[in-house]
């Protein structure tokens, strides 16, 4: 072979290796949840039944409430769902998160909810009931999943259920 191929797909070997390391480095990381002292997650409720479901009605939707009782900010990351069929978002007065859906199906995010002391705010999940279309009518139960830095809840979830009938 001659030494100017070999010389030539080395090079570009070195370059496709190199560029897709690069891309791959830059890409969407988890966000990091430092543990803090003095923030302090309380939640009313971590599961829900919507009891009945319609499968042809709007998708199901319920908001799970939670506050920061502590005395420092409260930080919310890595939202996922356990199912295509359902996502989730964080809102805290006028703000609101992009959605986020199942574990390993979307791309992680470094995105991160701040509640300052005393401020409340929701998880809200939204189940789409037609997504496993007419074979998925009947008992369903799903979890929504998030991270904070309150040492004493590092990883929270919450459930929903209910059957969904044509």
């Amino acid at each position: 072979m001659d030494k100017k191929i070999l010389i030539g797909i080395i090079a570009v070997t070195l370059v496709v290796v190199g560029g897709g390391t690069l891309l791959l480095s830059n890409g969407p990381t988890k966000a990091v949840v430092e543990k803090t002292q003095g923030a302090k997650l309380e939640t009313k409720e971590t599961s829900f039944d919507f009891k009945e479901i319609p499968y042809s009605g709007r998708k199901a939707e319920h908001a799970f409430l939670i506050k920061n009782t502590g005395n420092k900010d409260l930080e919310i990351a890595n939202l996922s769902t356990s199912c295509m069929c359902t996502v989730t978002y964080f809102q805290s007065g006028k703000e609101m998160s992009a959605q986020f859906g199942m574990k390993g199906m979307t791309q992680p995010s470094d995105w991160k909810g701040i509640l300052k002391p005393q401020e409340e705010a929701k998880i809200v999940a939204v189940f789409d009931q037609a997504f496993h279309g007419p074979q998925g009518v009947g008992p369903v139960s799903r979890l929504v999943s998030f991270e904070t830095n309150d040492p004493d809840k590092p990883y929270v979830e919450f459930t929903f259920s209910g059957t969904v009938v044509k």
